[in-house]
């Protein structure tokens, strides 16, 4: 017995803890569906190793602890063990009798795994498990479907079975291994390879940087000895250049001497000349004063000429208007008269025509008078024949009866014709109406033509502004890319100078690498305040002259305590970091300025204080008085010498350009190199940097906001474009409309004159019916008549009488009319001849004022003309006499002789001054070289003290020790001209890195070590891959070997368990290059069917194969157990009872553990449990034997 047991603990269904042993043989679990059987078998993949949540059926990992149930609470953690016997000694390191796996898993996601309740590791436990053949992966837990998903997986997926069977697993554990160990030495061989690529990047520049100290450094040993030896010579002869340079000096006083008295006499001969001068202009004066009375009095006698001039202008101008408004006025005389005789005329014609309508009226009134008289007459017999005509119209009353009902007939017939009439009417007016509607949609329909065809200029000129405002903003994407650009550079710059500060560029060596390894010390940083440059601050145009001030000090360091330097000192000597010059705080004396320093301050050309132009914390007062307090800094160097002349000896005085005049008289100055250190500057820079990336970043965040304007206001023009587009689709839409509106109209005025011509037509009949009504009234009429003409006889007289009076009341009607038409004819004559009148009345009116207005004229203008005469005349006595005119020209003639005089004067004054411009001149450049003498003297002192300074400073030696490398063969001009040349390759070596020497030496070895690594790391990646040959090809002869072996075990299983047939397993090597990754293909053939793929098989031939296969694996490899989860479900009866039987066979060398329904597998086991849920949601394990389960399961469940 190899398994003896497993405990659950909260793990699914199994809430509680539960036990189930297992002895030899066969052991099944039973169980109605859902009570948990299946968990058992989980249990046991768990505790192999199984780490997908979906193999153990649930979501995620923590679904396999229990949930809890209506009546019970959900439990934290679970746990599962497995107990094996290892009295055989199957787990060979575990010197134990028992051997217990414990999985344990909690809800927060923590495990933990034990062995023998030892805490280990997950990995421990699974390779002690494949030791013997046992793993989550091959057969050794078949659970449901397994069977199925074997048959169906692909041949790659399947080879993993046939791998634990042939005992390859550990191998393939092993080569996994390897094959990482592999990789993660290509890795470290990448990483070395990039790290040494890496160093080779820096050890190229870093070479060339040795090389550069390496020649600094020979040059600075040159240089050491050239200035060294220079300093010596110009020390001991310094005596001997100071009295050359006095003799010098002496020789240009003497010519100074003799020059200023040549100048005093010129002096002299200058004051005489402008004396005269002087003279000269006091009688122009005079004469100028004089021609300027005359010149004046001529000015105003002109002027008085000139205003009479212009008035005799003006008055010539009022002459030619009045004669303008006479010839006016005989012009309109002229019209006048003419109008006048018209006017006349035809009053005298309209005065003619009222006399004649007169005449004629008086004769139309007698011949009206008569008339009435006849008249009156004929009515006094017209009243006796009345009644015989009253009497005879009786007799016409029956034909006029049959006249009334024609009449009725005409009315009725009339009534139609209205009617019809009103409707052609209202036929007509509704046509009107559609032709005006009509008229309207055409209107329409040609404007919104005409609009659309603007589409095309519209749409243009709206994309023009797209295109324009795309243009604009791609002009301020380029300016943002500008100023981006420029962000950049000034970010550069800043880092550049910040660079500059923290790597103290152009310091000393020793300064620069005490300052660097302070950095990194603690006890190094406490004792130092910093360097001069760090503590003092002053403006950009005041830092040139700072700078000179300090001087070298600028490099030096300061310090609190003269303790802290004495320790940093110390430091250096221990480290051999050369020498620093250090400044104690509180040991330092402070030189505080003069009287004449501050007297100084007023001089022209001063600037201020050097002390006062910084600002600095007070704490630093000492150093800052002791290096500069009695320091004046003036604006040039003229003003300097000035200063320095008056106030000799009292103070040092540095210029704005940098020259310095020190106390002892000595000069320095000259032109500076660019790009020379400027340790002042530094600060300044970055805050200039920082301030400029703030403006540039502004001008891109306002050139950000801009851009977004243009994109609304190109949005909107979009919107507006689309906004177009959508207006001329409307309007070709309404244009459609508009056109079959037209077309409607066109139709019903087509119709509604149709109907028009209907009703005419209509109208047509009626009047033809109206007519031969009009006939018949006719003829009735005619009877009528011909009773009437019974009575013409009588009434014949009374005819004729009455025709008589018709005619003569006709007469009379024709003479009234004619009567009162020739009395509104004499109106109208009476009218225009008044008219007439009235006209030539006013006309005369008017040509009576004209010729008022042309004698006040003519009067006007004899006026003007006497006025002009009086104006010349008063011209003519304005002007100058020819005495006056020529005594003004002997004024000018004498004052032009006055000026010849005096331009010789001044020619004669100007040729002193010009010889005494060259005398000065002179006297100027013997000044200059006297002074250039003074400052070869004083340059002698500063120089020397400079050298001294300098040999001190950077070479830390005296005149005394110095005198230990005098070299006696040293040439001061050579020396001289060899120092200048070593400084300009120094200077040419640009930037040194003096530890370039000995980092290069640290890197170079770290590279030659990283070259053995490598090498290293490669014979291991080689050692590696020839293992990992070795290994496969062990394995794939072990496999090969194990494969043939189950091969022709489950060719004869497959006979025994179908009853014949044939079937093989065969190796896949088409999908893959690696023989060990290579596919199995189950192919096989039940008995009377052709040789087929495992694929097209039926479900239980497929389960009985896999059977056949996993006997097979079990013939060659018997393993410890096998849990089999109801893998002959698919089985009929038959072949159930054929699978128990090779299950009780196998059950020799196999311990197995069966989930099973199926009777005959039961009357097979060597023991039986069921699992139950008594509780729901909880199982439970109880020992059962077959008739039970028959009871509980039913028979139907059992078979």
């Amino acid at each position: 017995m190899n398994f003896k047991k497993v405990e659950l603990n909260g793990f699914k269904s199994f809430a509680d803890k539960t036990e189930i042993k297992f002895d030899n043989g066969v052991t099944c679990i039973v169980g109605p569906n859902g009570c948990g059987k299946s968990n058992v078998a989980d249990s046991i993949r768990w505790v192999f190793g199984e780490q997908s949540a979906k193999t153990m059926r649930g979501s995620s990992m923590q679904d396999v602890i229990f949930g809890g149930t209506q009546a019970r609470k959900s439990q934290s953690f679970c746990e599962v063990t497995l107990t094996f016997d290892n009295s055989t000694h199957m787990f060979a390191d575990l010197d134990y009798e028992e051997v217990a796996f414990t999985r344990r898993l909690f809800r927060s996601g923590e495990s933990e795994y034990l062995i023998n309740k030892q805490p280990c590791r997950m990995k421990d436990i699974v390779d002690r498990l494949h030791s013997v053949g046992l793993g989550k992966e091959g057969y050794s837990i078949i659970g449901q479907g397994k069977i199925e998903q074997i048959m169906n997986a692909k041949p790659e997926d399947r080879r993993a079975i046939f791998e634990e069977a042939t005992g390859i697993i550990m191998f393939k554990t092993r080569k996994q291994d390897i094959e990482r160990r592999l990789s993660n030495s290509y890795n470290n061989l990448n990483i070395y390879l990039q790290r040494m690529g890496e160093v080779e990047h820096m050890l190229t520049p870093l070479a060339r940087q040795a090389e550069k100290t390496k020649k600094y450094r020979e040059l600075y040993e040159k240089l050491r000895h050239d200035e060294i030896n220079l300093y010596i010579y110009k020390h001991d002869n310094a005596e001997s250049a100071r009295a050359s340079i006095n003799a010098v000096i002496e020789g240009i006083n003497s010519r100074l001497e003799e020059g200023r008295a040549y100048v005093e006499r010129l002096r002299d001969q200058y004051n005489e000349d402008r004396n005269s001068i002087a003279e000269s202009d006091k009688l122009l004066q005079d004469l100028n004063d004089r021609i300027l009375k005359f010149t004046v009095e001529l000015q105003q006698k002109e002027g008085d000429v000139k205003v009479i001039r212009e008035r005799i202008a003006f008055f010539g101008e009022q002459k030619n208007g009045e004669e303008k408004s006479i010839a006016a006025g005989e012009e309109r005389l002229a019209q006048i008269a003419d109008e006048l005789k018209g006017s006349q005329e035809s009053a005298s014609l309209n005065d003619k025509k009222i006399a004649d309508a007169r005449r004629e009226s008086d004769r139309l009134e007698e011949e009206i008078k008569e008339l009435n008289a006849s008249l009156s007459n004929y009515e006094a017999w017209s009243s006796e024949s009345q009644k015989s005509v009253i009497d005879r119209l009786e007799n016409l009353s029956e034909i006029n009866r049959n006249i009334g009902n024609l009449a009725a007939r005409k009315e009725a017939v009339q009534e139609r014709i209205t009617e019809i009439a009103a409707a052609a009417e209202k036929l007509s007016a509704a046509l009107e109406e559609d032709k005006k509607q009509l008229a309207s949609c055409n209107d329409w329909y040609d404007e919104l033509v005409e609009y659309v065809s603007r589409e095309k200029e519209i749409k243009d000129a709206k994309e023009g502004e797209i295109l324009s405002l795309n243009a604009q903003e791609d002009e301020v994407s380029e300016n943002i890319f500008s100023v981006n650009a420029r962000i950049s550079a000034l970010e550069d710059r800043k880092r550049f100078y910040k660079n500059v500060k923290d790597d103290f560029e152009n310091y000393k060596f020793s300064v620069k690498k005490l300052m660097s390894d302070a950095r990194r010390s603690n006890e190094l940083s406490s004792r130092i305040l910093g360097v001069i440059a760090d503590i003092v601050k002053c403006e950009e145009k005041y830092e040139v002259a700072i700078e000179t001030a300090f001087g070298g000090a600028m490099q030096n360091i300061v310090t609190a305590t003269s303790d802290d330097a004495r320790y940093l000192i110390e430091y250096l000597k221990r480290t051999k970091g050369g020498q620093v010059t250090f400044l104690p705080v509180k040991s330092l004396k402070p030189h505080y300025e003069t009287e004449y320093t501050r007297k100084a301050l007023s001089e022209p050309g001063a600037v201020g204080l050097a002390n006062k132009l910084i600002t600095y914390d007070s704490y630093y007062d000492n150093v800052i008085f002791n290096l500069i307090g009695n320091t004046l800094v003036a604006d040039n160097i003229a003003n300097a010498t000035a200063i320095a002349k008056k106030y000799p000896h009292a103070f040092r005085i540095v210029t704005l350009d940098g020259d310095v005049i020190s106390t002892s008289g000595s000069m320095t100055g000259g032109s500076r190199r660019e790009g020379g250190s400027n340790f002042l500057a530094n600060e300044r820079r970055i805050q200039q940097a920082e301030a400029d990336i703030a403006a540039a970043r502004k001008e891109c965040e306002q050139l950000t906001q801009k851009r977004t304007a243009l994109e609304e206001q190109k949005q909107k023009a979009a919107e507006e474009l689309e906004t177009l587009r959508e207006s001329f689709q409307e309007a070709r839409s309404k244009i459609a409309a508009l056109s079959e509106k037209r077309d409607t109209y066109a139709k019903r005025i087509d119709e509604t004159a149709a109907d028009l011509k209907m009703q005419e037509e209509s109208l047509a009949v009626l009047y033809e019916r109206r007519k031969g009504i009009d006939s018949e009234y006719s003829t009735s009429s005619e009877g009528q008549q011909q009773i009437a003409r019974q009575q013409d006889d009588a009434q014949g007289e009374s005819d004729r009488r009455k025709s008589e009076y018709e005619k003569l009341k006709s007469e009379l009607g024709e003479r009234t009319l004619r009567r009162n038409s020739l009395l509104v004819h004499i109106a109208q004559y009476s009218a225009a001849a008044e008219a007439d009148r009235n006209n030539a009345a006013r006309l005369e009116r008017e040509r009576e004022e004209i010729a008022r207005r042309a004698e006040e004229s003519r009067a006007n203008i004899a006026n003007i003309e006497a006025t002009i005469a009086d104006l010349e005349e008063m011209a003519e006595r304005a002007a100058l006499t020819p005495e006056q005119r020529a005594k003004l020209n002997d004024l000018r003639a004498e004052r032009d002789a006055q000026l010849l005089a005096k331009e010789k004067l001044n020619a004669a004054l100007e040729e002193n001054m010009a010889q005494s411009r060259e005398v000065n001149a002179q006297l100027e450049r013997q000044s200059e070289e006297k002074h250039r003498q003074e400052i070869e003297l004083t340059k002698i002192d500063s120089e020397l003290e400079n050298l001294q300074a300098r040999i001190d400073e950077e070479y830390q030696e005296t005149y005394e020790s110095c005198l230990a490398y005098k070299d006696e063969a040293f040439d001061p001009k050579e020396g001289q001209t060899s120092v200048n040349r070593l400084k300009r390759e120094i200077n040419a070596l640009g930037a040194i890195n003096h530890n370039a020497l000995e980092e290069y030496e640290a890197l170079n070895e770290q590279y030659q070590e990283m070259i053995v690594q490598r090498d290293d790391v490669q014979k291991g990646i080689d050692d590696t891959t020839a293992a990992l040959e070795e290994l496969k090809t062990e394995m794939q002869k072990q496999f090969d070997e194990g494969f043939n072996k189950i091969n022709e075990n489950f060719k004869k299983l497959f006979k025994e368990l179908f009853g014949g047939g044939r079937a093989e397993l065969q190796m896949d090597y088409s999908e893959c290059d690696d023989p060990l990754s290579a596919g199995v293909e189950i192919v096989a053939c039940p008995p009377g069917k052709k040789l087929t793929k495992i694929s097209l098989l039926s479900g239980g031939e497929r389960a009985l194969t896999a059977i056949a296969i996993l006997f097979a694996i079990l013939m060659l490899r018997p393993m410890p157990f096998c849990v089999l989860d109801e893998i002959e479900a698919a089985l009929d009866e038959a072949n159930v009872d054929k699978f128990a039987q090779f299950l009780k066979k196998f059950a020799k060398e196999t311990q197995f553990i069966v989930i099973t329904h199926r009777k005959p597998t039961m009357e097979k086991a060597d023991s039986l449990f069921g699992v139950t849920m008594e509780e729901k949601g909880v199982s439970k394990i109880v020992s059962v034997k077959l008739s039970e389960v028959e009871s509980r399961l039913g028979g139907d469940t059992v078979n």
